[in-house]
């Protein structure tokens, strides 16, 4: 019977013992809304002077975090107060109106918006954001983003007002509606919890393929053909609205444009040429400038007329490198006020004037920028 009792305690003790270390032995579920030891390694990376970097949705590993789906964080909490003081000293460094925890590189629902709609256009931080109710009406704003610094600016619709629920840095829960500009902030910067991105866009003034295949045929020592009325294709071409170009000295693309516009003027006895002269629909021209000593030619990007004189002019003996043999009177104002940029991008403003026959400069400009507008002058012959 001792022996009996024994072996029976033997047995309790040994299920116990196992029974305990079996559930000692399952998986310890960690609380997803602490942060991460990686997380915590990038947040305390730096004290709360040092801005974050942010990432580049160029490059692949990058890419993979932006597009990853956040997740809520607890507050208050000290690591949140620490990532919230970085992120905000990273929005005031870099003159931003949003940011995204995901931006730098932690997946976790915080973002920082500029309150245009409140006095002082302060920063504020929502944590744990969500858009709960949003009008149907929208409004298209063209938007720029950190992660995509060669970027131009997307067209994206976002929402005029919006409800918005969140929790302040203190952990106090907040019911807000947020309208216009402040709510197209918010809608960016919660796009990025959700693993979203601002499309990719090109420059919208780059020379188009065929554009540069026909800059660059030849170098830029050789003469670009100049259309004539008399080709149907030409004709079209010199018939269709131009569009701006990019000031860049450093564009090679541009300044054989340039370089060569020039030669192909240089061959004739003309005092002006435009880019869809040379079958090029860009507001590019050349003038001769019968107003200055020495009479220089000179290059103007994107010219356009911004004030007129009261006074016209009947100008006789205009006459085009795209219709040769055919002159007329044109009907011009006597001083024009212009606009125009240089190729290192300075911008310039002048009033310019001349209709004698030794000083038509004035004359010059208003038949080169009617070229970029699709006028020709026998359009203004009276």
């Amino acid at each position: 019977m001792k022996f009996f009792c024994v072996a029976f305690f033997i047995l309790i003790i040994s299920f116990s013992f196992y029974h305990c270390k079996k559930e000692n032995e399952l998986p310890i579920v960690k609380d997803s809304l602490f942060f991460t030891s990686n997380e915590a390694s990038i947040i305390f990376s730096g004290d709360t002077t040092q801005p974050f970097t942010f990432l580049n949705a160029s490059l692949p590993n990058d890419l993979q975090i932006l597009q990853k789906k956040s997740k809520n964080v607890k507050v208050p909490n000290d690591t949140t107060l620490h990532l919230y003081r970085r992120m905000l000293k990273t929005i005031k460094q870099h003159n931003l109106t949003s940011i995204a925890a995901p931006e730098i590189g932690i997946n976790r629902n915080i973002i920082i918006v500029k309150r245009k709609d409140k006095t002082g256009e302060p920063f504020e931080v929502l944590i744990n954001p969500v858009i709960t109710q949003h009008s149907n009406a929208t409004t298209i704003y063209n938007e720029t983003c950190a992660t995509l610094p060669n970027n131009y600016p997307a067209s994206i619709a976002r929402y005029n007002l919006i409800f918005v629920e969140y929790y302040t840095i203190e952990g106090k829960k907040q019911v807000e509606m947020i309208e216009t500009e402040t709510a197209s902030y918010v809608q960016h910067a919660i796009t990025h919890l959700g693993g979203g991105i601002l499309p990719t866009t090109q420059d919208p003034l780059a020379f188009t393929g065929q554009e540069i295949d026909s800059i660059m045929a030849k170098p830029d020592s050789i003469a670009m053909r100049i259309l004539l009325t008399t080709n149907y294709q030409d004709s079209l071409i010199l018939r269709k609205q131009s569009i701006n170009v990019r000031p860049d000295s450093n564009d090679i693309v541009l300044k054989t444009l340039i370089k060569r516009m020039k030669k192909a003027l240089d061959a004739t006895s003309g005092v002006g040429i435009a880019a869809p002269q040379v079958g090029i629909n860009r507001n590019v021209i050349w003038v001769k400038r019968l107003d200055r000593p020495g009479q220089p030619f000179e290059v103007y990007l994107n010219p356009k007329i911004v004030m007129t004189s009261q006074n016209t002019i009947l100008f006789n003996g205009d006459g085009c490198l795209s219709i040769p043999g055919i002159t007329g009177r044109t009907r011009r104002f006597s001083a024009i006020g212009i606009e125009y940029d240089l190729l290192d991008g300075t911008h310039k403003t002048e009033v310019v004037q001349g209709t004698t026959m030794s000083n038509f400069t004035s004359v010059i400009f208003q038949h080169e920028i009617d070229h970029l507008n699709g006028i020709l002058f026998i359009d203004r012959i009276e």
